[in-house]
């Protein structure tokens, strides 16, 4: 009976405790987290004083509905960096663009992740500049279309002996002049459509 007694602690001594899912197991050695790339002293030239570069953020999609999801609505968010002329050392993990009040946003693009200092060029564009060339080369569409009627339907007059020659005249006249309009309007808002376009060129610059 005394060698029983003896035995049970020694057995209860000796036999590994194994730990269950609601206890805490003992902590490993974690591996080393990655070092973060080294940020990029980045100098920004712009052609416009309200050149500003912006970092984003984020991405917000405007359909909220997953089965919807192509990225086309996708609206990025941008956060201030530093208006131009400026230079500061910015993380490359992110991307950028060169924007402002009143110009047209340039491509997002990257920084080189070797630390070294690096060079934006921007050329900026005109919103106002854009959004005219976007209505005025509209308008000249839609008068070439209404010409284009005009010029099929005067024939049609004609033949139907629709109106007085006056009148098919004028409809013939009418159509010539809204098309002669419309291919003009276009021109122009192409023009400037194009020339208000924002670029920007980043390039490793010399030590």
């Amino acid at each position: 009976m005394t060698l029983t007694a003896l035995a049970v602690p020694v057995l209860v001594a000796i036999v590994p405790r194994t730990a269950h899912a609601d206890e805490p197991v003992a902590p490993t050695a974690a591996a080393p987290a990655a070092s973060a790339p080294a940020p990029a002293l980045v100098q920004l030239d712009a052609d416009d004083i309200r050149a500003t570069i912006e970092r984003r953020v984020g991405t917000q999609s405007a359909s909220g509905v997953p089965l919807l999801e192509t990225g086309f609505f996708s609206v990025g968010q941008w956060q201030h960096a530093c208006v131009a002329p400026c230079a500061l050392a910015l993380d490359t993990r992110y991307a950028y663009r060169v924007a402002g009040d009143g110009l047209v946003p340039t491509d997002s693009f990257s920084l080189p992740r070797t630390g070294e200092k690096v060079r934006v060029d921007a050329r900026m564009g005109s919103s106002t500049g854009r959004v005219a060339g976007a209505l005025v080369t509209g308008g000249g569409l839609l008068a070439i279309a209404a010409g284009t009627v005009a010029l099929v339907a005067t024939p049609i007059l004609h033949s139907e002996d629709v109106g007085s020659e006056g009148f098919r005249t004028g409809v013939l006249a009418g159509g010539i002049g809204a098309v002669s309009v419309g291919v003009i309007a276009v021109g122009v808002g192409a023009f400037l459509w194009l020339t208000n376009g924002s670029t920007a060129h980043t390039q490793v610059a010399s030590r």
